[in-house]
């Protein structure tokens, strides 16, 4: 899903600053997910992109958030295929780190949705049913 998000969100409020100029931008907002990813990943010896907050793309942030997501699943099966209830080096059960991360990233995508809509962007009715809803999301690029 923030994926498809970034790939939704017009360039013009990408590094916008915020009404008000406090708080993060969506890049950084973008960059802070994949970092907490990142940093749960290489606890259980995965190592997904990291990305910098002023510089990303939302290409890079799409191209980040697969690799992450596919290290997080590859651990995560591993650990439950092999009946252990945590992945060695994280500092959770598995399924508690599951739902923390699952969580984690709906928080902040409601906060980047509703910055891109203070920002004056308009999201589709298919575009919020693939973000919130159970619409099927397109297949992955790359």
């Amino acid at each position: 899903v923030n994926e498809y998000l970034a790939s939704v969100l017009p360039a013009k409020i990408w590094r916008a600053a915020p009404p008000g100029g406090r708080g993060r931008t969506i890049a950084a907002m973008f960059a802070h997910i994949q970092g907490v990813r990142r940093t749960f990943a290489r606890m259980a010896g995965a190592r997904p992109p990291k990305l910098d907050r002023e510089s990303v793309t939302p290409a890079e942030a799409a191209r980040a958030f697969q690799r992450s997501t596919d290290d997080l699943a590859k651990l995560f099966e591993a650990t439950l295929a092999a009946r252990r209830t945590r992945v060695k080096g994280m500092p959770r059960r598995v399924i508690d780190m599951m739902t923390y991360m699952i969580q984690h990233d709906a928080h902040h995508r409601g906060q980047i949705c509703m910055l891109a809509r203070d920002l004056g962007h308009e999201f589709k009715g298919e575009d919020s049913m693939r973000i919130w809803g159970w619409k099927a999301l397109p297949p992955r690029r790359g």
